[in-house]
């Protein structure tokens, strides 16, 4: 039986309900469940290289509050180097994409900066 409004109007054009019953039985058939998923080393090796990308991609934005003692002028330097970093980011983006890398990179770089501006204007 169809439950009312499982499929969209559009999937449920494409199958029968005879499909979708036939589909439902070979389902409650199956007598073998799958294998519980575990972690490997190929899995926890993956986890190190996200958490290395992850340290390589803050540090950067947290250098400038190491070397400068002033924390205001740290802060705008690290702002600066974040929106920076986005506008790079934009354009390896946009490359990838096939958009083009500077619209890419001045957008997001733009979106770096209206975000800055309103941390600013919420006294952050």
């Amino acid at each position: 039986m169809l439950i009312e409004g499982a499929l969209s109007k559009v999937a449920a054009g494409l199958v029968s309900t005879a499909e979708i019953e036939a589909m439902r039985g070979r389902i409650v058939a199956l007598t073998d469940l799958p294998a519980r998923p575990t972690l490997n080393r190929h899995d926890l090796t993956a986890a190190l290289a996200i958490f290395l990308i992850v340290v390589a991609a803050t540090f950067p934005v947290v250098l400038p509050f190491a070397l400068i003692d002033d924390v205001g002028m740290a802060k705008n330097v690290s702002r600066a180097v974040a929106v920076a970093m986005l506008f790079v980011g934009g354009l390896a983006l946009g490359r990838y994409a096939g958009y083009g890398s500077w619209k890419v990179g001045l957008l997001m770089a733009g979106l770096g900066t209206a975000l800055v501006v309103a941390i600013n204007a919420l006294g952050g």
